[in-house]
């Protein structure tokens, strides 16, 4: 989490990110990471199979 995203969270203007969740583990996460950008992957397995479910 950056500093900005922090200060942001404390003062409460914080942004909600989207629910994702991976289609191997199932393990569902939020992210703010674009979902067809290589960096984006399962924080548990490392999959980069995600589907953005809120």
């Amino acid at each position: 989490m950056s500093v900005l995203e922090t200060v942001k969270e404390k003062v409460g203007i914080a942004e909600e990110k989207p629910l994702y969740e991976c289609e191997d583990c199932g393990h569902e996460f939020r992210s703010a990471a674009d979902p067809d950008s290589y960096w984006s992957k399962c924080p548990e397995c490392e999959s980069q199979e995600i589907t953005q479910i809120e």
